[in-house]
């Protein structure tokens, strides 16, 4: 078989052809995450706060096997040790990295040696926030650091509610009575109007869906609390600046519920592999006694099956008790936490847990 390459450096240095391919590693690897991909590594990089990531790519000869973004961490309450991190942002809901079918094994063996090769005597950990724990690379990880007398030290998990399309018809599997719910606030909302369902993807993923969308996403509780998009020049241009590069790789998806020709529910999402991954909702709270939010979820759920046949997965990107959670049947284990890799790293790592609640209760002030 050919040898593999590692290779790293900064996110400034790739030329477009290096882009171009890792963005079509992220539309081939079945576990692909647009929070690894270039769309949106890029904007993030530009107009969020944060280190710069590294870029460690893989190859096998010529063919691009893996690609990931890293930062370097300092020691914490929740690992007491210096460490290579999974790059992530304020509105990165999962980490990981892309790999091609078959090569999880090689890319955990070449990211284990980026880890070490970069400062051999400073980085004794790898940590990862918002893990997909049955992606094929955290088992290869988990096989080859134990083989090396470390271990995964997880201190935080939940159970993320998505939907596996091949396994029925979503009406079917959810609880009856979410399902009269629903039902029943559509009619009312049909009361006030003429609803519509719409499905904004290619041409129609444009700069009008976007500023609906912002919009949208502006009310409530968001704009009061200062966490919507729009309440951040900076954040707004992040999100105008993604959308438009996933929507020129064919890749955005809006979906709207509309009554009497006019949005009253978006939300935005990205279809990379074969999985839709929900990112940002919003709905006009005028609407509210309605749940326009919700049902625009199951419309679009309900849309997936017949608009991309060859999906197999709608993932929420959302918490275990979310109002996901009562819509979709299904759960997908995410973690966060650190590889240990020497048995020194270990035992600090384990020593950390007699302080975790502390951690927790500082991390939430």
């Amino acid at each position: 078989m050919s040898e593999i390459e590692l290779q790293w450096g900064p996110l400034h240095a790739l030329d477009a052809g290096a882009l171009a391919d890792w963005g079509a590693l992220g539309q081939e690897a079945p576990w692909a995450s647009p929070f690894a991909m270039p769309e949106f590594v890029l904007p993030a990089a530009r107009w969020l706060d944060g280190p710069a990531p590294t870029v460690v790519r893989v190859s096998r000869g010529a063919r691009l096997i893996g690609v990931g973004c890293f930062v370097d961490e300092g020691p914490d309450l929740f690992a007491p040790l210096p460490r290579v991190g999974g790059f992530r942002s304020v509105h990165s809901f999962r980490c990981g990295m892309l790999v091609q079918a078959g090569e999880d094994e090689a890319v955990a063996d070449a990211l284990l040696r980026f880890t070490r090769e970069r400062a051999p005597r400073r980085r004794h950990g790898l940590s990862f926030e918002r893990l997909a724990m049955s992606d094929p690379l955290a088992r290869a990880l988990k096989r080859r650091v134990a083989r090396e007398h470390g271990r995964w030290h997880e201190h935080g998990r939940f159970q993320r509610p998505v939907l596996h399309l091949d396994r029925g018809d979503v009406d079917a599997r959810m609880p009856a009575s979410v399902r009269k719910d629903l039902e029943r606030r559509l009619r009312r909302l049909r009361e006030r109007g003429e609803v519509g369902f719409h499905l904004l993807h290619g041409a129609d993923a444009d700069a009008s869906a976007i500023e609906t969308h912002l919009r949208l996403e502006h009310h409530g509780w968001k704009r009061e609390a200062g966490t919507s998009l729009l309440s951040s020049q900076r954040h707004a241009a992040f999100f105008r600046d993604l959308c438009t590069r996933f929507a020129a790789r064919g890749a955005m998806v809006f979906s709207e519920v509309r009554v009497d020709g006019v949005a009253v529910a978006s939300t935005s999402n990205m279809r990379v592999g074969d999985t839709l991954h929900a990112f940002k909702s919003g709905f006009d709270p005028a609407f509210a006694r309605y749940s326009p939010g919700r049902l625009n979820e199951w419309m679009l759920m309900r849309a997936l099956r017949t608009t991309w046949p060859q999906l197999r997965c709608f993932d929420s990107m959302s918490g275990g008790d979310s109002h996901m959670a009562a819509l979709l049947p299904d759960r997908e284990p995410v973690a966060t936490g650190a590889f240990s890799l020497s048995c020194p790293a270990r035992l600090a790592l384990h020593a950390a847990r007699a302080w975790r609640p502390l951690a927790w209760r500082l991390a939430g002030s």
